[in-house]
């Protein structure tokens, strides 16, 4: 059984190693502090991008050109406006609305930046504000006179130029003159893919002056009450048969959902694989460390054995020891990992991607578990040989 005094004699046969047990947690520091930061990091992202995806709502239908197996939106067009309409007449679909999709010149001022035109159709607004993608902070909305008219996001509008583009100012597009009506505020979602930088403006602006006439992706909410999978076969079948092949490819909130948790763990298992070559790399330095005083203390141990200590007080002394090691080689390494997450946190924040990556109380405890096992898993053949010297011939060496 273990007692105090064991845990007394194994942390001063620490402190008396100072310079090999500081070299030795150096190992286990690392490989706690890389799972902790990381794993953190992931855990963070998780829950921040899975709360902006369903911020979409869990209720909308993405019909996207191509095949899905990456052809983008940029390259394949195959989507047509009568879809939408196609899209409309379907049971169980509440509205439907496209987006047209070009590149411009923003001129503000005498400063230009290149732009994403993004064309709506103007009665439809509503849709993108339901789904978070609008938030209009001043201004109104699109009406369907309002041909010469955009929209901008906040970000974009305060950063891009050395002047803050305001509400009812002029900009041009193409050398054509335009007014913004509507400031949308920022979401942290599109502003860390860049999102930020899309002007919006109607379709009508896309289709005369820029040639785009067919939507780059379609966006359809169902009805409540309706099954999203029904829904999404019914437009699966609808538009194959219009369409007279499968060139195009649909997906919900909770495909994204689920593909972004896949991509999310299989970095989280990437990270734990890396972490783990730190850690056995910690252990072999641990198990070093015991061999070696092992050795050192052989007379000592004869002595013990001398006096009455059994086999399982001696076995148990060195891998409480070799335990300590792993744990107090953990303690550090969580603190250290739980400051690079946390810097990692603020720094993404500053950027415009906010997310939380402080550790999980059960991320910690894991942490700590993990380091003491492999402190005694590595401590567990120099405790055994330790444990079956002869007395007589440990009080003999020199």
């Amino acid at each position: 059984m273990i007692d105090l005094e064991t845990f007394s004699v194994a942390f001063i046969n620490i402190k008396n190693q100072k310079l090999r047990s500081y070299l030795t947690f150096l190992g286990i520091i690392i490989g706690i502090a890389a799972i902790i930061s990381l794993i953190s990091i992931v855990q963070g992202m998780q829950v921040f991008i899975t709360g902006e995806l369903q911020s979409l709502g869990l209720d909308s239908i993405f019909v996207e050109p191509g095949s899905g197996t990456g052809i983008s939106t940029v390259v394949a067009r195959t989507l047509t406006s009568d879809d939408i309409e196609t899209i409309r007449g379907i049971q169980g679909v509440k509205d439907a609305t496209g987006f047209w999709e070009t590149s411009a010149i923003l001129d503000f001022k005498g400063q230009q930046a290149e732009v994403i035109l993004v064309g709506m159709e103007p009665d439809k607004m509503y849709l993108l504000e339901q789904m978070g993608y609008v938030d209009i902070i001043e201004g109104r909305e699109f009406t369907k006179t309002d041909k010469f008219s955009i929209g901008l996001y906040e970000d974009f509008a305060k950063d891009t130029f050395d002047t803050e583009i305001k509400l009812r100012e002029n900009v041009e597009l193409n050398g054509k003159k335009f007014r913004v009506i509507a400031l949308s505020k920022s979401s942290a979602f599109l502003s860390a893919f860049g999102g930020t930088s899309m002007v919006l403006v109607t379709d009508t602006v896309v289709k005369e002056f820029f040639g785009e006439e067919d939507p780059v992706e379609i966006i359809v909410m169902v009805d409540d009450g309706a099954d999203i999978k029904e829904v999404q076969a019914r437009i699966d079948k609808r538009l194959e048969k219009k369409h007279g092949t499968k060139d195009f490819y649909t997906m919900t909130s909770e495909n994204l959902l689920e593909g972004a948790d896949t991509i999310l763990g299989l970095v989280g298992l990437i990270v734990l694989a890396i972490a783990g070559i730190s850690l056995v790399v910690g252990g072999i330095g641990i198990m070093n460390t015991m061999l070696m005083s092992v050795m050192e203390r052989t007379r000592e141990i004869g002595v013990m054995k001398a006096i009455g200590a059994s086999t399982n007080t001696i076995l148990l002394l060195f891998l409480v020891e070799s335990g300590l090691i792993g744990l107090i080689g953990g303690i550090i390494g969580v603190i250290i990992g739980a400051l690079m997450a946390l810097s990692a946190s603020a720094i993404a924040s500053y950027a415009g991607f906010p997310f939380n990556a402080f550790p999980s109380v059960e991320l910690i405890a894991g942490g700590l578990f993990f380091s003491l096992i492999v402190g005694m898993i590595s401590g567990w053949i120099p405790a055994q040989r330790a444990a079956k010297m002869d007395p007589v011939e440990a009080l003999r060496f020199e």
